[in-house]
């Protein structure tokens, strides 16, 4: 691309607004009683604290176990206001009220006063990244700010029901930022809609949850060289999976797959075709493309179950995995459920015309014949035969979606799929095993069904290319012995 078509970005409004937060210190406080004019604001993952040296005699709201009314906080440049009653003292103070100690005012959410709840706004949610994590994962754009920095293959445009979102991510002064912008001026629950459906998706991507803290910075133009305010709100905290469904870094998965012998087969798979799990990282065929991404975006933003479960995908790698295999089969049945809706995959084994007219009777007659039966007994197969008997069993619609998007499922993923129904009545693994063992059954499911989640939310995408398999990656023996291999072309 030519420089003269890239995009260009204004940020120095912006990253102004967000440095005042930072940076502030030295502000007069009202709602809190005695706190002198040497403070200074810290923003941190989960809380923000505001911290000073005094004395309890001169901040005796300190000695009182309460939540604070609003705070306001004026510097030179704004005022600012933390909600009534979502501020507390923090730490432990020692009860002498002439000793001058360290205070600690913790809350979670920061305003400038010039922000009207409920008003339309350009907005920008701003998150504190590492580096501009996607270079080479998702197939951005070119772009360039007005701090003369150009950006090679970062934006990201998502497409949301016609309404488009921009990510990108920039780095100034050793900061790294991702920002995800608004093109027209909405409320702030609509952006928050439309973020958390591009962050879920970007998430799913990088095998990541998005967190720490977030700015909201609103504009009244488009291009945000006029800002009217800005908020911080602190999040849990980042994570990155360990599991994750797609990884360029060959170093990490040549320490993987050296774990154990019978690894071997995978290793010499690579090693016999120099630059596997890196060379198809950066083609065309396999990096997630802006399309791809944008779909995985707009299925997020249109469906409510597809957002939870991405979401609980992506939460389910960042915990002990080994125990994920029940959160997984809901996340696998939430996401089947959704994509196959009003779909010929669901529809009854025979016509519910015909089933309510020539099969009910005949059970009915049936079932009222058997004297010995208790009336409960009897109601409850009744309603057994009116509503679900002509429905589709589980697991033959868990595996319906599957050739839908031209993944072709293997024995072991039948196998793990069909764990579903002893997986709800609470058996988790044979009891006859060692219970080693049964936690190696559990985390080879888990991997599985994490990975089938995962491909299914990809294809729907339209994404086409290479996915790992962690099995093989995390020494999963029977996967191994079957010669699985390191990387699923789907």
């Amino acid at each position: 691309m030519k420089m003269a078509e890239l995009s260009r970005v204004i940020i120095k409004p912006t990253i102004e607004a967000i440095n005042d937060i930072l940076h502030m210190e030295n502000c007069s406080v009202n709602g809190i009683e005695g706190v002198p004019v040497f403070n200074k604001l810290n923003v941190n993952p989960g809380h923000i604290d505001l911290e000073f040296d005094s004395t309890i005699r001169k901040v005796p709201s300190a000695s009182r176990m309460e939540n604070l009314p609003e705070l306001e906080l004026k510097t030179d440049n704004a005022i600012y206001r933390a909600p009534s009653y979502g501020a507390s003292f923090d730490g432990t103070l020692i009860m002498d009220v002439c000793l001058v100690q360290h205070f600690d005012v913790r809350f979670y959410k920061l305003t400038q006063s010039t922000l009207a709840e409920g008003y339309n706004y350009y907005w920008r949610f701003i998150y504190p990244i590492d580096s501009n994590e996607w270079f080479l994962k998702v197939k951005g754009r070119n772009y360039a700010d007005d701090f003369g920095s150009h950006h090679f293959s970062n934006l990201i445009v998502a497409n949301l029901d016609g309404h488009e979102v921009n990510v990108y991510s920039s780095n100034v002064e050793n900061h790294h930022w991702m920002i995800v912008e608004s093109t027209e001026a909405i409320t702030y629950d609509e952006m928050d809609r439309r973020v958390l459906s591009v962050t879920n998706a970007l998430g799913l991507v990088l095998g990541k949850r998005y967190g720490d803290y977030c700015f909201h910075v609103a504009g009244n133009v488009s291009d945000f060289s006029q800002i009217i305010g800005v908020e911080v709100m602190s999040l849990r905290k980042t994570k990155y999976c360990p599991y994750k469904i797609l990884n360029p870094q060959k170093n990490l998965i040549v320490e993987w797959l050296s774990q154990y012998d019978y690894q071997q087969y995978a290793l010499d798979s690579i090693e016999n075709n120099p630059g596997e799990g890196v060379k198809w990282y950066y083609e065309d065929e396999s990096i997630v493309t802006i399309d791809a991404f944008s779909k995985l975006a707009q299925l997020c933003f249109k469906s409510n179950d597809i957002l939870l479960a991405t979401s609980m995908l992506i939460d389910g790698s960042l915990m002990n995995i080994v125990y994920q295999k029940p959160f997984f089969h809901v996340t696998l049945e939430t996401i089947t459920t959704t994509l196959l809706k009003d779909e010929e995959d669901l529809s009854p084994i025979v016509s519910q015309n015909r089933y309510n007219q020539e099969i009910v009777p005949v059970l009915l007659k049936a079932l009222n014949g058997i004297e010995w039966l208790r009336e409960d007994a009897k109601r409850v197969f009744t309603k057994r035969i009116s509503n679900n008997l002509n429905s589709v069993p589980n697991s033959n619609k868990l595996e319906a979606c599957f050739p839908k998007y031209g993944y072709v499922l293997t024995q072991a993923d039948k196998k793990a799929i069909n764990m579903r129904n002893s997986t709800f009545h609470g058996s988790l693994s044979s009891e006859k095993k060692p219970l080693q063992a049964q936690q190696d059954e559990m985390f080879a499911v888990s991997l599985r069904l994490h990975k089938l989640c995962s491909i299914l939310l990809l294809k729907a995408a339209g994404f086409s290319g290479k996915v790992l398999n962690n099995e093989v990656l995390f020494g999963i023996k029977e996967a191994c012995e079957r010669e699985e291999p390191v990387y699923i072309s789907i």
